[in-house]
């Protein structure tokens, strides 16, 4: 199994942040929203992917529910190796014609064309750095001069540590620093 192979292992399947929710709830101090990951390999909804492709096309499914508030963020990354043998994380635009609530790993329907599809000239893409089987990575990306967003992950066997923070004028607008940690459950 190459590096990029025993990261998707890794990172594919359902995760959610019920441990780290109880531990918050027992010390009294709920921070992180009750959350819920669910990654699956795309590749095979892409039309016209070329012969010789060599990535990952993935689909994050993020639910998340902060009291009554309940929120969805697809995304569609790719994920593929560097000149350096380095995991590379790309994001790319969910098309217009499909509502957030379709893109889903389990919407059959679902179908995409490489050949239209439109990497992200916001996000700047995250370089992993692998030892012994764990995975890290970070990216700054300045979605305006106002607006930065910053993802730091850590992707290990059964577990997704997640840290997203947006800042406007360098104040806190949402997110956390310290990390929504995602324990796999399927």
């Amino acid at each position: 199994m190459n590096v990029l192979e025993m990261f998707v292992k890794n990172l594919c399947g359902v995760f959610n942040n019920d441990k780290q929710i109880h531990k918050q709830k027992q010390e009294g101090n709920l921070t992180h929203p009750k959350a819920k990951h669910i990654n699956g390999i795309a590749n095979d909804k892409i039309i016209n992917l070329p012969k010789d492709f060599k990535g990952y096309f993935i689909i994050e499914e993020s639910y998340y529910e902060m009291g009554e508030r309940k929120n969805i963020l697809p995304h569609l990354f790719l994920f593929e190796l560097n000149e350096n043998n380095q995991v590379v994380l790309k994001s790319y635009e969910i098309p217009n014609n499909i509502s957030k609530e379709d893109f889903r790993n389990d919407n059959l329907d679902l179908k995409l064309d490489y050949n239209t599809l439109e990497e992200s000239n916001k996000f700047t893409p995250m370089v992993y750095f692998e030892k012994d089987g764990v995975f890290e990575g970070e990216s700054v990306s300045y979605f305006s001069k106002e607006v930065k967003f910053v993802l730091k992950e850590r992707i290990e066997k059964d577990t997704l540590y997640v840290s997203e923070v947006f800042y406007k004028n360098s104040k806190i607008t949402f997110g956390f620093i310290d990390p929504i940690i995602y324990n796999r459950v399927n």
